[in-house]
């Protein structure tokens, strides 16, 4: 029996039915919008990294060649509390499909002690994740990296085409990034259709060369 069977009505339905006022009321302004629009958004996003899958390719080929296998890099997942979930959700996947090594690694980690994450060398790719792209781990752990490690490459997947990440990229060498609907940029308290459309994209990312099968 369902819960509309048994008279109770769906909690999700009776938040998203009140007025402007009363949602304000309730601090439910944003969150039940952002919740019941993730499988819509999830379309979106997949045309999104659909769109720009050749540049991807090209930027991923320099660092991932299928026929060197032996001198892929390193790839680091680097995202700040939800955001550091996002890469922890990704490392199987990427690990898979890229057939090198993926690792999850928090940027209040990478801000405070970077030095112990660069091996002299080795080639990285780091991804990160982050909403609004204005956190402050996420924006001081890339500005350090650019600085310091410029050899180091940098693929940032963000929500927010205004966000400090997004600018340092612009213009620079070895950086790519994957902009997603400002639709997904939560307003709300909880981080919702922005954590899954961006492990969407990090999920179509990991299946750049067969997108036409990721897609169901």
């Amino acid at each position: 029996m369902t819960i509309e069977e048994q008279g109770v009505r769906n909690p999700l339905v009776a938040m998203l039915e009140l007025t402007g006022e009363e949602k304000l009321a309730r601090g439910v302004l944003h969150t039940p919008i952002e919740i019941v629009q993730q499988p819509v958004t999830w379309e979106n996003t997949f045309a999104r990294v659909t769109s720009q899958s050749a540049e991807l390719r090209r930027f991923l080929s320099q660092m991932l060649p299928a026929s060197r296998r032996g001198s892929a890099p390193t790839v680091y997942l680097v995202g700040a509390g939800t955001s550091d979930y996002i890469g922890r959700s990704l490392t199987s996947v990427l690990r898979q499909k890229w057939q090198c090594d993926v690792i999850a690694i928090p940027s209040t980690d990478l801000i405070t002690d970077m030095e112990s994450f660069v091996v002299p060398g080795r080639d990285y790719l780091w991804i990160s994740f982050s909403r609004s792209g204005d956190s402050s781990e996420g924006v001081g752990v890339l500005e350090k990296a650019l600085q310091e490690y410029p050899q180091i490459a940098h693929l940032v997947v963000t929500c927010n085409k205004d966000g400090k990440m997004s600018r340092l990229c612009a213009d620079v060498e070895n950086t790519f990034v994957v902009l997603l609907d400002d639709a997904v940029n939560d307003r709300g308290l909880a981080m919702t259709s922005s954590f899954t459309n961006m492990v969407v994209a990090g999920q179509a990312l990991a299946n750049l060369t067969s997108l036409g099968s990721y897609r169901p």
